[in-house]
This record gives structure tokens, sequence and C-alpha cells, in this order.
């Protein structure tokens, strides 16, 4: 009969048949009925086991996941169990954050991609380029690239800011702006296509990056030199972009999924897991087939390191390894919120969490004050329990009275006035012709 919405005049009560004139004021007008033999517009459906296109609340399982990055990376620097001169026996767990916390960082970043590009993801397909104004699709994908690419530009002097702390800690944030810029042209692409960048990321790129390091330094050991400019950090960085693009773009696809499912966490948990068995386990396998050689092998050289399972290794079995923990620690951290009861008990990691770039930098210029020597030579993990908890309370009392951390802030603020900007534009009539 009619489209929703459209105004149609009742049918007076006891004469079938007579129209009753529309009430006096003006009327909305409803969508537009299509001519005859002229099909209308489909809405596309969302994906089976797709999140829902447009939701602004914080996802708390994802937040509590950042808190566990944060803080597993502030105990690789600053924990005493995988040090010479830390601890014994019972602190040697400590070895298992090395490399695994900031893959689960990386990871998450693609996550914060895919839930930044919900909204445009649920317009359906992007039309093909023709004269006139610009479609809905286009309009939304121009700004979440938009938005992207301005969080890229301010992540990367914040970390040359860290950088020039002077810390013996290997900031990850410029990696983090080069991997942004490097996601842009990807993130209409299929999960299909992105898997296949995936498999070539962990596959072929650690490849790449330990044989270009070896040719140009005689080394397959990422250098200890602070690359500011994002140019070291494709190859020669501890965070090598070619590889950890890999990360962010395995994020992106969990990201598209229904992230409060039960289900759909339990189903990360397990693939996570076997992920992990078999990146670490088969690395571990031909660890031990090429210590038969003639040789005594040297995993953190070439060729050696090609099997090795080492943290920053840069090797296929290392990267799947750690890709496994990540999806893993998200799919548990996401189960565990799923219960009110789980949320309310973890919410001050989720509190954390949710300003996890000031508080990586608060840690960092922590460290600075410290001193090195807090780094190498660690005498215990008081500063590390001090540095841990006093981020959480931090968290818990700004956030509740002040709502976003101050970099949280900035980056927002910053690309969603970008983002405006680029709808404005578009809103313009375009030139005569003109094909955008």
């Amino acid at each position: 009969m009619f489209p929703a919405g459209t105004p149609v005049a009742p049918v007076a009560a006891g004469r079938p048949g007579q129209l009753v004139p529309p009430p006096p004021g003006p009327v909305t007008p409803g969508p537009a009925i299509p001519a005859a033999g002229v099909a209308p517009t489909p809405v596309p459906a969302p994906a089976r086991g797709a999140a829902p296109a447009a939701a602004k609340v914080r996802i708390s399982g994802v937040d509590v996941a950042r808190a566990v990055a944060i803080i597993g990376m502030l105990v690789a620097h600053l924990g005493t169990g995988h040090h010479a001169s830390g601890g014994g026996w019972g602190e040697q767990w400590m070895w298992i954050f090395d490399g695994r916390s900031s893959a689960l960082f990386a990871t998450l970043a693609g996550v914060s991609i895919a839930l930044m590009s919900r909204r445009a993801r649920g317009l359906g397909p992007v039309p093909p380029l023709a004269p006139g104004p610009l479609p809905p699709q286009r309009v939304a994908w121009r700004s979440v690239r938009v938005k992207i690419a301005v969080r890229a530009a301010i992540l990367l002097p914040i970390g040359i800011a860290l950088q020039a702390l002077g810390t013996p800690v290997v900031i990850i944030l410029p990696t983090y702006a080069v991997l942004f810029f490097m996601a842009l042209p990807v993130l209409r692409l299929s999960t299909r296509w992105l898997v296949a960048i995936i498999a070539a990321a962990v596959t072929i790129g650690p490849l790449v990056v330990l044989g270009l390091r070896e040719a140009t330094t005689g080394t397959v050991q990422p250098s200890l030199v602070q690359f500011g400019f994002g140019i070291g950090e494709l190859v020669w960085g501890y965070y090598p972009a070619l590889v950890w693009i890999g990360y962010l773009l395995a994020g992106l696809v969990m990201g598209r999924g229904n992230l409060a499912s039960p289900r759909y966490a339990a189903t990360l948990l397990g693939l996570g897991t076997a992920l992990a068995a078999v990146g670490y386990g088969l690395g571990v396998l031909l660890q031990g087939v090429w210590a038969n050689s003639a040789y005594a092998p040297d995993y953190l050289f070439w060729p050696d390191v090609l099997v090795s399972t080492e943290p920053h290794a840069g090797s296929t079995f290392e990267v799947v390894g750690n890709l496994g923990v990540a999806v893993a620690v998200t799919g548990l951290c996401l189960l565990l919120t799923t219960p009110r009861i789980g949320a309310t008990l973890l919410w001050p990691l989720a509190t954390a969490g949710a300003m996890s770039l000031t508080i990586y930098a608060g840690q960092i210029v922590v460290i600075a004050i410290l001193g090195p020597m807090a780094v190498f030579y660690p005498e215990s993990n008081v500063p590390l329990l001090a540095l841990a908890l006093g981020s959480i309370v931090f968290a818990c009392v700004w956030r509740p009275l002040l709502g976003q951390g101050p970099l949280e802030r900035l980056l927002k603020l910053a690309s969603d006035a970008a983002a405006r900007r680029t709808e404005l534009r578009a809103q313009l009539p375009p030139p005569p012709g003109w094909v955008r």
C-alpha cells in the first residue's frame, strides 16, 4: 500500500469510501513513492553476526583489553622477573608480557578503527563516481579517513616528544601513526581481502624485514635508534610496520564482528588460542630440528632467527603466536565483561583502558624521572606496582569527574573538527561536470 510516513486521508466512519480532508496545518512529507516500474533502492541488511551500524556506547571488554596491554608493557619495562638482576623463579612469569603486550596494543588499534568506521559500513556499498552531489556513503568514508589521518598526524609528534625524553623504552606511538596511515587505503576492503593481506604481512613481511636488516646493517636485530619521522619504523625499528600492519588489520577484522555477543567473544578466544599454539608450537618444534644441525643455532642471528619465538624476534612464528595471544585476550576480556557483575568488577581496568594513551604517555614520563637504571637493573617490583596501581587510581578519579583523558580529548576534538569540515565541504555543489 503506502510507504510508512506517507500522509493518507483516513476513511470516514459510517460512510464507506468517503475521504475526510486532512487536518489543517503543515504536513510532514514522507518518503517519495517510486514511479511505476521503478524499483525502490534496497536498504542493505546487516551481515549475519555483524555489529550494529551505529553505537557510541563504549565496549567495556575492549577497554579492559587496552588496560591489559598498557599494564603489560609497563611490566615489560619495569618488571624484575626477566632481568638478570631481578627476583627469583617466582617472578619469571613476567617474561610473558614481552612483545605480546605491544602486539595486543597494536591489534586493539585496529579494533578502534573498525568501531570508528561502523557507521560508514552501515550505509551500504559505495556507488561509483559520478557527476553531482557526493553520495552519503562517500561522505561517511571520507570523514572516517580524515579522522584516522588526523589522529595519526597527532600521534607522531606525541611519540617523538616521548622519544626526546631519552628513556630506554622503545616508544610504539610513531609506529602506531605509520600503521594508521597504512590502513587508510584498505578500510573499505572486504574481510576476505584483509585476511589475505594479514597472511602476507605475517609470512612474507618477516622475510622482507629480516632480510633488509641483514643486508643493510649486517644484523637482524632491531635498531635502538629512535626513528622520529616514521621512516625507520617500516623495517628497522622494534615494531616494523611492514609486519605489524598484520596486527592492526587483524583488529580491524575483529572489530567488524558483534563484540557484544558472548558467542563471538568465545570464538575469538578459541581462535586466538589455536593461533598461539600453532605459532609458538611450530616455532619451538622447528628450533628442535634446527638444533640437530652441524652447528649451534643462535636464534638472534640470521638465518636462525627465522624460527625464533623470542620477543621482538620478528619471525613468522613469533608474529602468529603474538597475534593469537592478542585475539584470545580480547575475546576473554569481552567474555568476562558480558555479565553485569563482570563489567562492574572490571570497571577500574576498563576506566584505565579508556585513557590508555594518556596513561601510556604518563608512564613514559615517570620512567624518564626514575632514570634508565629502573629499566635495565630494577631492584624490586615496587616501582612497577606503584605505577600500575597509580595509573588505575588516576583513571578512576579523572574519568568520572572530567570525562576523556587529556590526550584522548585532543585526538577526538581535532579529528572530529576535521571530519565536520570535510562533511560541510561535501555539501557544497560541485563545479559543473565535476566527478567526485
